[in-house]
């Protein structure tokens, strides 16, 4: 199979582009499962923390994404970075019991800052 310069070309840009994809990551993003302390280190303290239960049934707002990850009436600890025009929500649970510094990352969530839920 000949290939002339064109497709080598291509070839080759398409190898860097899936390069470049695979290491990309954002720099402000927090895996699932992290630690407090882990978050802490990353991206410093939190504008906003918050704590409460997840309520039962239907809800609105950032947090309606935790539903189904832990069962209602679990408590939840919310922090929250400013990222340039968004916030970054971060979203803590651990058993029962659990010491909250043991406690890790449920979930996050990105949203524009100020909006109205």
């Amino acid at each position: 199979m000949r290939f002339n310069h064109v497709s080598l070309y291509l070839i080759w840009i398409a190898v860097l582009l899936g390069a470049c994809h695979a290491m990309y990551r954002d720099p402000v993003a927090v895996d699932t499962g992290s630690m407090r302390a882990d978050v802490r280190a990353r991206m410093g303290e939190p504008e906003q923390v918050r704590e409460f239960k997840l309520p039962e049934g239907p809800f609105f707002g950032p947090q309606e994404s935790l539903a189904g990850l832990v069962p209602a009436g679990t408590l939840v600890e919310e922090w929250v970075y400013r990222v340039g025009n968004d916030e970054l929500y971060v979203w803590f649970a651990g058993a029962e019991g659990e010491a909250k510094d043991q406690w890790r990352v449920l979930e996050t969530a990105r949203y524009p800052a100020g909006a109205v839920y």
